[in-house]
């Protein structure tokens, strides 16, 4: 554990107090007095800048010469995300990579800036990745590497980002609240849990030609395929021709001769039988006739019954 160090600053002060454990109080001189407190968000006096730690100069200064498609190769080439159109992991931390190197651009941030800016995302975005932080532990380490940006006491150290002015500073906090902390519980789903594998294949049947001994190729003037035009376009082959049995071509009887049955009729026999065929026929004509005309015979009878029964009651 770190010694308390009390330090006195003079003078008036209307800036924000101090973050964190550090603790201030004014005398009865009017002074102010600053101690930090102990415990693990003390900054090391000897802090290493975080420019230049995860990208170099030369490639900083390459990205910002860069468009967006540009950048995207450049750091999928730099950090080996190469499947990043199959693997969903590798396509988010290049995503998340791209739009920070472009808003760093957009910021006009010069190449250290823009080094230590990288540095400060890509290691929140590890933390959720490959350590599975929590948020509330992510965002102290945020607090960490933020502290020290413009201090308000001389005391208070850079914990290495001193090349940053208050309203960039803040221009970063909010970035990476808006870009990462909102979406914290979305990052952590995808990295704790293994993406699903498809594999999708695709089958290609193709009709080749017939061999040569065929007297006649397929036909391809009518653009559709061999068996629709069987079914539907080819002339059908010939239906074959009955088989006959020759056994039982010996079994059939013998041919009938045909006989000439009206070549022994006389004139007589032919009147006669067409007199009765017709009375067959004319019997139940007359019949009918008969039931009809009684029908109609009743009828007019009950209607001149009727008319003199209302003449008589008149």
């Amino acid at each position: 554990m770190a010694a308390k160090s009390n330090t006195k600053v003079s003078g008036k002060s209307s800036k924000t107090p101090l973050s964190g454990n550090n603790l201030s109080k004014t005398d009865a001189k009017g002074k102010k007095t600053v101690t930090i407190a102990d415990g693990e968000d003390e900054v090391d006096d000897q802090a290493e800048s975080f420019a230049y730690k995860i990208l170099s100069q030369e490639q900083c200064t390459e990205l910002l010469s860069l468009e967006v498609t540009d950048i995207q190769k450049k750091l999928c080439e730099t950090f080996s995300l190469s499947n990043y159109r199959t693997h969903l992991q590798d396509a988010a931390t290049l995503d998340y990579y791209t739009s920070a190197i472009w808003w760093g651009k957009q910021q006009s941030f010069t190449p250290q800036q823009l080094s230590g800016f990288f540095t400060v995302v890509h290691t929140l975005f590890t933390n959720v990745k490959d350590q599975h932080l929590h948020l509330v532990d992510n965002l102290k380490e945020m607090q960490k590497m933020l502290r020290g940006v413009e201090p308000e006491y001389s005391d208070v150290k850079s914990a290495g980002l001193d090349f940053f002015n208050l309203q960039q500073a803040k221009s970063i906090s909010e970035y990476m609240f808006t870009s990462l902390f909102q979406h914290y519980k979305l990052f952590e789903f995808m990295f704790s849990h293994t993406q699903a594998e498809e594999i999708i294949g695709t089958d290609l049947e193709i009709e080749v030609a017939k061999p040569a001994a065929l007297p006649f190729p397929p036909p391809l003037d009518e653009g559709v395929e061999e068996s629709l035009f069987t079914a539907y376009i080819a002339t059908p082959p010939p239906s074959p021709e009955p088989q006959v049995d020759e056994s039982a071509k010996m079994t059939e009887p013998p041919p009938v001769e045909d006989i000439d049955a009206f070549s022994e009729l006389t004139p007589q026999d032919v009147i006669e039988v067409v007199e009765s065929v017709t009375k067959e026929l004319m019997s139940g004509l007359q019949l009918d006739i008969a039931a009809k005309l009684r029908e109609k015979e009743n009828n007019l009878i009950q209607k001149i019954n009727k008319v003199h029964r209302v003449a008589e009651t008149t």
